[in-house]
């Protein structure tokens, strides 16, 4: 079940956009009409529908009311939200379990890929990111020391991209890889499934609006408890 009412009222949305109930450029019930339905409360609902505005799923016309996008960016994990935010979104608890931070130096790959110099600082962070406490991903990544000094193993298990938003880094876009690998032992055993059972590896680096790399990782999807669904668009 969602864990407060600003889920259930974006939950909703969501869920009518995945079943067509909603259809691209369709307008969406006013803000009382959802108040009524939901028993939530129009402040609420106004919240909710903001955060849905930010993340291009909705606009809103002055005088006219709600729509959905011409081209929704729903998809069932959205890359980038941070992970905390997606589970709770599907309604779920996010939990980390085998958090490790540790203090290193670029080498040449990791300098060029987060464009910092050779020997600068990085946070390495390994963790298992869990919904429900079920394993679902396990992530190794890399963060600019000098953006975000006082981070923390407290930090690591519970949210890295709201820490470094409180710092005015936010996610923007990433570029990412996808590959359909069978998984290394030590990362199976970490996952609770076999040895070379099939996972998803993503591999991306996260940017800020103007460009700024500020995360590198590589993150190892289980397959029976992730699925990627994304939209096609002719130009």
């Amino acid at each position: 079940m969602p864990t407060n009412k600003n889920d259930i009222v974006i939950n909703y949305i969501l869920d009518n956009i995945k079943n067509k109930i909603y259809l691209p450029g369709q307008m969406i019930e006013s803000e009382t009409e959802l108040s009524n339905k939901l028993n939530i409360s129009r402040m609420t609902i106004r919240k909710a529908l903001d955060i849905l505005c930010n993340e291009q799923i909705i606009y809103k016309e002055k005088g006219r009311g709600t729509f959905i996008s011409k081209r929704p960016k729903y998809a069932e994990f959205m890359c980038g939200v941070g992970f905390s935010e997606e589970a709770r979104k599907r309604g779920m608890t996010p939990s980390t379990k085998n958090a490790t931070i540790e203090l290193i130096k670029a080498n040449e790959e990791l300098a060029q890929l987060l464009n910092v110099e050779l020997n600068d600082k990085l946070w390495k962070v390994n963790r298992v990111r869990c919904f429900n406490n079920i394993p679902v991903v396990y992530e190794c990544e890399y963060f600019i020391y000098k953006q975000c000094p006082d981070l923390t193993i407290d930090i690591v298990t519970t949210s890295i991209f709201q820490h470094l938003e409180k710092k005015g880094i936010s996610f923007a876009y990433a570029d990412q890889k996808l590959e359909a690998i069978p998984c290394p032992k030590k990362i199976a055993k970490s996952l609770e499934i076999k040895q070379d059972y099939p996972v998803i590896k993503m591999t991306l680096t996260s940017y800020t609006k103007n460009g700024m790399a500020f995360n590198y990782g590589q993150e190892y999807y289980r397959t029976d408890k992730f699925t990627l669904v994304q939209s096609i668009y002719k130009k």
